[in-house]
């Protein structure tokens, strides 16, 4: 049944084995305590950005067939988190307020300010699984031991977001008029390039174009009868050589043979462009074309420009989209890591039960009999003489050897509490006598 049938057998144990409830407790106590007050304070300081929509903006895209082409607000948080979270950032903030100077690596002061620093989006839960939902604020919270430090740090990282998201949508407006107004510029040259070739060709093909071609059949029928005409005036002269002089007979041969050579070779050009018509028409629809195509991409480069325009000129007034500081960080009050005391409570119930726990896995490992009432119970024999327990010198020189350690503990003890409490001292004196400052100030 082992040592405890009762209640009643618990002050018992206690009273036997009170050394070690008490070594367990004078050592445990001063290092349950040692570790609470070793737990470092957190304290954590939030910023709040509210982002708002840009309404007129999206009115004019809306009339226009489409945006501009700029990043919606989601894409743009996460390309300015990036910045903020890159290494010559970080290490700027750690430079500016000498963050884990205590012989830490680089590397490891970086890694702790980005555990530090959390930027959460704001998004509505109930339009969260839409793919165009937009977020309507930005919260940065930064996690550090000193509060002021903590505040300070996460204003930093604010006014950095404001900038960040100035300098992209200013520097995006301008850079995109820019390249518009250089789209312009060099697709009205080309146009002015390629109009000028066209009206060129058209001047040396002018008489194969579509506009001639008419005329030019006309003009061919006229000549071919006029080239008939005349050689039927040749085959009269000569069948007339009879009765004309030769001399007479011989200037008329002479000028209908001209009039017939300047016919045949008016003949041969007009067929020649006649017959180069289909090609020169081809060269004109090829001209139209490519006419056609910059003209589209100067119409639609020119509206675009005109909404760049725009844009720029309510970024300037402060009409397009804005990040506003909402709430700036302030310095907490109260820590959010766990309650030392809290620590140092359960630490001593922890200890408690240890030593209780120790005391009673000793009775029963013991498994002797104390008592006549146990001798009673567990073997059902009635004891006729109960001898007490005589102490003998070893028993009391092992109980001072036991004293004096506990004595020990407790010294050590003591002594890691003082250290403790010393080091908590002197971390905190700086941000004491800060505040003490301030107050001093304030009066």
């Amino acid at each position: 049944m082992g040592p405890i049938t009762s209640l009643r057998d618990i002050p018992r144990i206690l009273k036997r084995q009170w050394r070690i409830v008490a070594l367990i407790v004078l050592i445990g106590f001063p290092l349950a305590l040692n570790y609470a007050l070793s737990q470092p304070r957190v304290y954590e300081a939030t910023a709040v950005i509210q982002i708002e929509a840009a309404q007129v903006v999206e009115r004019l895209a809306t009339q226009s067939g489409g945006g501009t082409g700029a990043l919606d607000p989601d894409s743009e948080l996460d390309l300015i988190e990036q910045q903020l979270m890159s290494r010559d950032h970080i290490l700027s903030v750690l430079d500016q307020f000498d963050l884990w100077t205590d012989g830490r690596s680089m590397t490891e002061r970086v890694a702790l300010l980005r555990e530090a620093v959390s930027i959460v989006k704001l998004i509505d839960q109930q339009q969260a699984w839409r793919p165009d939902v937009h977020p309507s604020g930005l919260v940065i919270t930064v996690r550090l031991g000193d509060p002021d430090v903590a505040a300070d740090v996460a204003n930093v990282f604010l006014d950095r977001v404001l900038e960040e998201a100035e300098e992209r949508t200013s520097g995006r407006t301008a850079a995109t008029l820019e390249f518009l107004v250089a789209e312009e510029t060099r697709l009205g040259t080309a146009i002015d390039a390629l109009e000028y070739e066209f009206s060129q060709f058209q001047q040396e093909n002018a008489g194969s174009l579509p506009a001639a071609i008419a005329t030019q059949r006309t003009q061919l029928a006229s000549l071919m009868q006029s080239r008939i005409e005349i050689e039927e005036e040749i085959i009269e002269l000569e069948n007339a050589s009879g009765r004309l002089l030769a001399e007479s007979q011989q200037r008329r041969a002479e000028l209908l043979n001209q009039r017939l050579a300047l016919v045949v070779d008016a003949i041969i050009e007009l067929e020649a462009a006649i017959a180069a018509a289909p090609e020169v028409q081809r060269q004109i629809n090829a001209y139209e074309r490519e006419i056609a195509q910059l003209q589209g991409e100067m119409e639609v480069i020119t509206s675009s420009r005109a909404e760049a325009a725009m844009n720029q000129l309510l970024d300037s007034r402060n009409q397009a989209e804005r990040f506003e500081v909402l709430e700036t960080a302030i310095a907490p009050e109260f820590p959010v890591s766990a309650s030392r005391r809290k620590i140092a409570l359960a630490g001593a119930v922890v200890v408690t039960l240890l030593a209780l726990g120790t005391a009673l896995a000793i009775e029963i490992l013991d498994g002797r009999i104390r008592s006549p009432a146990q001798l009673e119970r567990e073997l059902g024999v009635t004891p006729v003489v109960a001898i007490p327990n005589l102490r003998t010198r070893h028993d009391i020189r092992r109980g001072r050897l036991i004293w004096i350690g506990a004595l020990v503990a407790i010294v050590a003890g003591l002594a890691a509490l003082a250290r403790a409490l010393w080091r908590r001292i002197a971390e905190n004196l700086p941000a004491m006598q800060t505040r003490l400052a301030g107050l001093r100030r304030g009066q």
